[in-house]
């Protein structure tokens, strides 16, 4: 076909066609020429637009099945050129390309809908035409999604696209290519040698953990919560406080509640009214904290908490009738937990570094009598015990009873000194009983602990071995009657 010297071309190809017709209109009315892929094409012609096929521009036709309608030196050459009046524009007769509209094949709703065969959802021409537009900023008009059209068409009404949102939109086109190429090859296989990982915009934060620190929120795979109710804006600290406190009752169980403050649960309980006993754990510091329960809240938990401060809850789910009254605490982010939430590593950085591991889920069989004899409710008490110390920092040490926390100390640099704090949180409370287990997120590296946990009235206790001293340890367990239990593993967090 003749290109007239001075017409301005677009090329469209987009699997969504949202808001489509309204570009293709504007670009009309602006002296643009279409070219469209065959899919495009027909959606386009509906609404009586001049629609040319994208084969006038890249002279191949659209071959196996589908799968190559766009690679094309002629096409991606007027893409590129970064004039039109190079000489191999003329040379080539190749049609320049002023403005590139592409929405690659929905890979990554397909991937994390669990389809399994996904070859042919990989885009690789689309893919390739933004990059192209994107590297070519300067000259050429990249639209990446949909969700650009209005602010394109607002600012053509104006004149022309400025300069700098040119470049804008291209780096917004890397950042969705690079996030689509990720995906893929977390569908095929992670290796250990190279680590990527990306995520589209969740929320705006007002700031981090402090006012003067800028904060951003991103996810790709479904959040840990969803909104239901969002009293006042949700905070950066709130969102991972709601995420220790929900990480931490999903471990639990069914049933369970948790409360926590500033990122360290100061209480937790499984079971009937466990929202209550959670609470009661350390009401001073649940003040002002953040709760979760594993279950449904109904209208007595929300009874209970309505003339509570509290921060954040986030529950399974709540009934109506609960939720009137929850509705009422006009401050009050009311969230609904989700099950699925390790599909991304555990990660910290450090100084430029990127760390992952693997997320501590629920331990199993890790319990080994050493000295005297545990029952089945002592073992349920180890094992929900040990739960919550994983989600306090270290040096973590927790007291038990009842499937309850009773008291809870962490993040000191001695063992001795959460062993002596936890111990006077618990006698100040009154809480101590002949069932009161103490659990240690590691070793005792001397006896005094021991000493200690015995002179409070404590006698069954929980920790990880491995110091030299083991055997003092022990012997001061055996000699003053007290049962040690040995945990193998460890729970160290940092």
């Amino acid at each position: 076909m003749m290109i007239e010297p001075n017409s301005r071309n677009a090329i469209i190809s987009v699997s969504n066609k949202q808001k489509t017709d309204l570009l293709a209109k504007k670009l009309i009315e602006e002296g643009y020429k279409i070219f469209a892929t065959r899919g495009t094409a027909e959606y386009l012609r509906k609404f009586s637009f001049e629609i040319y096929d994208v084969e006038e521009v890249s002279r191949v036709p659209e071959i196996l099945e589908g799968r190559v309608k766009t690679l094309s030196s002629y096409l991606l050459g007027g893409v590129l050129a970064k004039d039109r009046n190079d000489p191999d524009i003329k040379k080539f007769g190749i049609v320049p390309i002023d403005l590139v509209y592409v929405e690659p094949y929905p890979f990554i709703e397909k991937y994390l809908e669990g389809k399994i065969d996904l070859v042919e959802d990989i885009d690789i021409g689309g893919i390739t035409l933004l990059r192209a537009a994107a590297k070519n900023f300067k000259r050429v008009i990249v639209i990446p999604g949909s969700k650009y059209i209005d602010e394109i068409i607002e600012n053509m009404k104006r004149g022309d696209i400025p300069p700098e949102m040119k470049r804008k939109l291209a780096s917004i086109t890397f950042n969705i290519t690079s996030l689509y190429d990720h995906m893929i090859s977390e569908w095929f296989e992670s290796y250990d040698d190279i680590f990527i990982i990306g995520g589209k915009k969740f929320i705006d934060l007002r700031y981090g953990e402090n006012p003067h620190q800028k904060a951003f929120s991103y996810n790709i795979y479904e959040p840990f919560f969803e909104m239901v109710k969002e009293g006042k804006e949700i905070s950066y600290n709130n969102i991972m406080d709601a995420w220790a406190a929900w990480e931490l009752s999903l471990r639990l169980g069914e049933t369970s509640s948790v409360v926590v403050k500033h990122g360290s649960p100061c209480g937790a309980s499984v079971g009937k009214d466990s929202l209550q006993m959670a609470h009661e754990s350390d009401p001073v510091s649940a003040y002002g904290g953040v709760y979760a329960v594993n279950g449904t809240v109904r209208v007595e938990e929300a009874r209970f908490l309505k003339d509570k401060y509290l921060e954040v809850l986030i529950a399974k789910k709540y009934d109506e009738d609960a939720l009137e009254i929850l509705s009422k605490k006009k401050n009050l982010r009311i969230l609904k937990g989700n099950q699925d939430v390790y599909r991304i590593p555990d990660i910290k950085t450090a100084g430029n570094i990127i760390l992952t591991q693997e997320w501590n889920r629920r331990s199993e069989n890790i319990f080994e009598t050493v000295i005297g004899n545990i029952d089945n409710v002592m073992k349920r008490d180890l094992e929900f015990g040990w739960e919550v110390i994983k989600s306090i920092k270290s040096n973590a040490i927790v007291a038990v009873d009842g499937m309850r926390v009773i008291s809870s100390s962490g993040g000191q640099p001695n063992r001795v000194d959460s062993v002596k704090l936890c111990l006077e949180r618990a006698k100040k409370a009154d809480k101590i009983t002949e069932k009161t287990i103490l659990i240690s997120d590691g070793f005792f590296p001397f006896k005094d602990s021991m000493e200690l946990i015995h002179e409070y009235g404590i006698n069954i206790v929980a920790a990880p071995m491995g110091s030299i001293r083991d055997e003092e340890v022990i012997d001061y367990a055996k000699k003053n009657g007290m049962v040690f239990v040995k945990v193998n593993e460890r729970a160290f967090k940092h």
